[in-house]
């Protein structure tokens, strides 16, 4: 029988047919490729060249997918081979543009004419979403899991709390009062009239006043401050208030600053019965915040203070110097002579004022703080005080075995001679000063109200017979200008330079009135474990030098004067006002300079930065810093910078020769020296 050959119309409809599927699988969003059964790429759509490229026909799927030459374990392709219906995997895989992606494989066989498996048809679908939302949902599951365990764990654990809690409660009614007896503050109960129905043992310490004086009667208090009111509208309104600030007396006469919180409490009908109150003690709070804002004042007036004393040490300094050089010119036993000392004696009192306006902005210098037996300084500071004022009895009772602090001597002597005349100033008619010392131990809480930690500390008492200190100044006696004798002349600088030189020392100083009447003064100085060592004695010839000495100053008058002096030492002198200048001058004298004399605080450039200027063309020179200052708590890194010292302004000739050997003899060799001997 002949075959039979198609229509030709069929043939079409099957090419179109053909085309049509064609074009369906390629635009289909989810990626397909054929493999055949060597794995080779036999075709593939528009969405897996989108994943895996153009150029993946002839490849093997699993070098394009997993990068691997050998098939992978779980291929649904191999699952098809071997005989299965379809296959299925998930893998993760990477894109063409190189991000990970989870794909679901899903294969089904390719059959020939003859029901052969000839290849596979393997549908890859991007799961990548969905794994990122079961892992979200995992994650979320496992939080509210979590969540819920943890919430369930607090409930069960609360509610076993408060059933405890009620239980108790039910069996003992008196937990209410177990936890107000337990309460650091004050707590007292009373109805609405005012009359005390419980207080608890923290109010008896507080106050004074137990329950059985109290109970039924009204509050040992005044009831006419603001607090008081909000109390009672707080009886009427029922709403709760808390921070009232107020004053109240105890039992044995003392005023405690505290602060109220009350709520209302109701009886059994829900009707307000009463007020709970609470009173915390607040007095050392209270005077802590007092003591910092009269540090703040301190402070503010001591920035000017130290301001006018650093421009005032300039105009010293040129007076010192110019009765100085006068002193020098004049011939042994000139009339003269002796009106030039007291101008000198009277730029010494002046020296004296500055370093009170200088420790009032804690800038003066500390350089001679060393460990002291304060008994002995006590001792010598009140003998000298006698001396002068022989209508005033000086009594001492100073404690054996001492513990030393470290301080300088100068000043602590400034301070106990400004409490002398202080107390001179209150007994114009003589009188009595009693003076103490002792080794105390501040704990935690005492330090705290002090505002310093707790140790081992000396404290010196102060005493007089005087009419004592105004209750109503004694928040501002330490304060700069602050005097009760503007018509005696009073400056206002000696209890406030005390407080500065004492705050500067790591101490405290505190003013109040002794119980048997007068004024009483205490300072607590920080104890030190280190042993005071004999002083040496301070050479008082001058002394000469010939070195070169580069010397910078923005101040004429200071400039001038000081140049005459190191001349009359002997010195050459390079001056120079500016850093500008000064640089100059070191490189037309370069390798001939030996120290250069420089002013802390210049326009343009300062001492530091001047130094260093000079140190780069030469590195031999050294440098003193000149100043009004305190630099003691910068003497390393001025020394880093290349200093070799400073000098306090105003400077004597004297002094100024032996601070100019001390460096030069200690820091130069021989060979370094620049000068002719004759």
């Amino acid at each position: 029988m002949p075959n039979a050959q198609p229509h030709p119309e069929q043939a079409n409809s099957c090419c179109n047919l053909g085309a049509t599927l064609a074009t369906l699988i390629d635009g289909m969003d989810i990626a397909m490729w054929e493999v055949d059964r060597d794995y080779r790429v036999v075709s593939h759509n528009r969405k897996a060249r989108e994943l895996y490229g153009d150029g993946v026909i002839g490849c093997r799927c699993h070098q394009v997918a997993a990068d691997s030459d050998t098939v992978c374990a779980d291929c649904p392709a191999a699952m098809v081979f071997a005989g299965q219906a379809s296959g299925r995997s998930e893998r993760q895989r990477t894109s063409a543009d190189g991000s990970a992606l989870f794909i679901d494989h899903i294969a089904t066989p390719i059959h020939d004419s003859d029901g052969r498996v000839t290849g596979a048809l393997v549908l890859i679908i991007d799961i990548t979403r969905r794994k990122e939302q079961e892992q979200e949902l995992i994650a979320h599951r496992n939080d509210f899991e979590r969540m819920v365990i943890e919430r369930t764990r607090a409930l069960e654990e609360s509610q076993a709390r408060y059933r405890r809690l009620y239980e108790e409660s039910k069996r003992d009614q008196a937990l209410w009062l177990s936890l107000i007896n337990a309460a650091a503050d004050a707590i007292v109960i009373h109805d609405l009239d005012g009359r005390v129905q419980y207080l608890n043992p923290s109010f008896t310490r507080t106050f004074g006043w137990t329950l059985d004086e109290l109970k039924g009667c009204p509050l040992p208090f005044a009831d006419d401050d603001e607090a008081a009111g909000e109390l009672r509208r707080l009886a009427v309104s029922g709403r709760p208030v808390g921070n009232l600030a107020a004053c109240r007396p105890t039992r044995d006469g003392r005023r405690l600053d505290v602060s109220i919180s009350a709520a209302c409490y109701t009886g059994q009908q829900g009707e307000p019965a009463g007020l709970i109150c609470s009173f915390r003690d607040v007095t050392e709070a209270r005077a802590m915040e007092r003591q910092l804002q009269r540090v703040q004042r301190f402070e503010a007036m001591a920035a000017l203070a130290g301001g006018i004393a650093h421009d005032f040490n300039n105009l010293l300094m040129g007076i010192e110097g110019s009765a100085s050089l006068l002193l020098m010119d004049l011939p042994e036993g000139a009339a003269a002579a002796e009106k030039l000392r007291n101008i000198e004696s009277y730029v010494r009192q002046g020296e004296q004022l500055t370093r009170q306006l200088l420790g009032l902005a804690r800038r003066e210098t500390r350089n001679g703080v060393r460990p002291v037996d304060l008994n002995g300084l006590v001792a010598a500071c009140s003998a000298l005080f006698g001396q002068t004022r022989r209508e005033i009895t000086l009594r001492c009772r100073p404690q054996p075995h001492l513990w030393p602090v470290e301080v300088d001597p100068g000043q602590i002597e400034q301070v106990l001679l400004n409490l002398f005349v202080n107390a001179a100033h209150a007994m114009p008619l003589g009188g009595e000063i009693q003076l103490a010392t002792e080794n105390v131990h501040l704990d935690r809480q005492e330090a705290a109200a002090c505002g310093r930690p707790a140790g081992r500390y000396v404290r010196i008492t102060v005493a007089d017979s005087g009419c004592g200190i105004d209750p109503q100044i004694l928040d501002r006696i330490f304060d700069p200008f602050f005097t009760t004798r503007e018509h005696e002349g009073g400056t206002g600088l000696g209890l406030a330079s005390a407080y500065g030189i004492v705050s500067h020392h790591g101490g405290v100083i505190q003013a109040g009135n002794d119980p048997l009447g007068g004024a009483q003064f205490t300072i607590l100085l920080p104890a030190s474990a280190r042993i005071p060592e004999p002083v040496e004695e301070t050479p008082a010839e001058v002394r000469p030098g010939c070195e070169t000495i580069l010397l910078v100053d923005d101040e004429p008058l200071v400039l001038r004067l000081t140049r005459d002096l190191l001349q009359r030492l002997g010195y050459t002198v390079l001056p120079a006002a500016t850093g500008t200048e000064a640089l100059d001058l070191c490189r037309d004298h370069r390798g001939r300079i030996d120290l250069a004399i420089l002013d802390m605080v210049m326009p343009g450039m300062s001492g530091p930065e001047l130094l260093q200027g000079l140190r780069a063309m030469d590195g031999d020179i050294r440098g003193l810093l000149s100043t009004g200052y305190d630099l003691a708590d910068q003497v390393e890194h001025l020394f880093a910078q290349g200093f070799h010292g400073f000098i306090q302004k105003p400077f004597t000739l004297h002094t100024i020769s032996l601070k100019l050997r001390e460096i030069l003899d200690k820091t130069a060799e021989p060979s370094l020296f620049r000068c002719q001997i004759p």
